[in-house]
């Protein structure tokens, strides 16, 4: 018999006015501008609420998690997953973005004419902030939680729908989480862009011992132009 395997939507914020002007932003809170509440309602319109797409069937997501920032959620509002009022969904804190210290609210190009060089967030995480390897044990537990929860799909439901997981969050959190998933170094995420209100799939391959990358950075653009 060949079980269906579940697959995992990691969609990342639209845009904020500081990811506009490519500041780091972790903790504070920024809302979405109206080119990012369209992002993201785009972004629902051509995948979530098609049923002509051939990236996700939306109607197989069991459990949605979510960042506590505003952006995250208020991204999360704006996508129509079917019946997503009856689906489990938690807020979790190991979504939150990187923690970037003192340079929350600055960007690479400050950090690089201001102070430091030859910065490097992969390589030399934050000062009073979060190591590489900080950001890859929350995307680990993560991975546990969502990994626990599909393999019980599976067992309790083998070859029915069900069992995807949908995951809002950020930038560099989800690139991490998508090396982690690959069982990758964490550092390999710097070779993954991922575009405000993009969305990337995670899945196996024949096996959930074999996880892979279906889809990366999804967005709206792909859709609209000519």
């Amino acid at each position: 018999m060949v079980v269906r395997l579940p697959v995992v939507s990691l969609i990342r914020h639209g845009e904020t006015e500081w990811s506009k002007e490519e500041k780091h932003t972790s903790i504070t809170e920024v809302e979405l501008t109206s080119h990012g509440i369209t992002q993201a309602r785009d972004l629902s319109r051509f995948v979530f609420e098609n049923q002509c797409q051939g990236f996700i069937d939306p109607n197989n997501i069991t459990q949605i998690y979510v960042s506590p920032r505003k952006r995250a959620q208020q991204t999360l509002e704006l996508i129509k997953v079917p019946n997503k009022d009856q689906i489990p969904t938690f807020t979790d804190p190991n979504l939150t973005e990187w923690n970037y210290g003192d340079y929350e609210g600055v960007t690479t190009h400050e950090i690089h004419s201001e102070k430091y060089v030859f910065w490097d967030l992969w390589r030399d995480g934050c000062p009073n902030g979060e190591t590489i390897q900080h950001v890859a044990t929350r995307c680990d537990h993560m991975i546990a939680k969502i990994v626990a929860h599909q393999n019980k799909h599976i067992d309790s439901n083998p070859n029915s729908p069900g069992g995807d997981v949908l995951v809002v969050a950020h930038s560099h959190l989800l690139r991490v989480m998508a090396c982690r998933w690959l069982n990758m170094a964490p550092e390999m995420g710097k070779n993954y862009i991922l575009d405000t209100a993009g969305l990337c799939v995670l899945g196996y391959d024949r096996s959930m011992r074999s996880p892979v990358i279906k889809h990366w950075n999804v967005t709206s653009n792909l859709f609209q132009k000519t």
